[in-house]
């Protein structure tokens, strides 16, 4: 399901649009980033998914996400009725972010040690 396509010409100055009501709303970045605040800050539990789902989003099993949040890198509240970890999907997605994140420094690292001939790639850092 995407965005639907409308029929308005935006302005530079106001590159953002938001629908709603039969009306179009033209507005700055920073008109935008309030808006999209306030609609977080309203639609309170709105964001939490189960484990499973949170699995899903960072492409690894239900039990690997339950293990994080034990261990407090994601975290998680517990419904009463029920028991079930529940989890921010903006706590997810900064998970992620921070995981891919030490991916890219890591991979640098290990880039700037072949460089300096630390590095051989195949059996590990050389002996010199």
């Amino acid at each position: 399901m995407g965005l639907p396509v409308i029929d308005a010409v935006v302005r530079g100055d106001r590159p953002f649009v938001i629908q709603g009501y039969g009306r179009t709303y033209e507005m700055t970045e920073a008109e935008f980033n309030a808006a999209m605040r306030a609609a977080d800050a309203v639609s309170e539990g709105a964001g939490l998914l189960t484990t499973g789902e949170a699995a899903e989003l960072l492409g690894v099993s239900a039990k690997t996400v339950a293990r994080l949040v034990d261990a407090g890198r994601i975290p998680a509240r517990r419904l009463s009725d029920t028991g079930h970890r529940m989890v921010e999907y903006r706590d997810v997605m900064a998970y992620r972010d921070r995981r891919a994140r030490r991916g890219r420094l890591l991979e640098d690292a290990r880039v700037l040690a072949a460089d300096m001939g630390a590095y051989d790639g195949a059996d590990g850092p050389s002996v010199r």
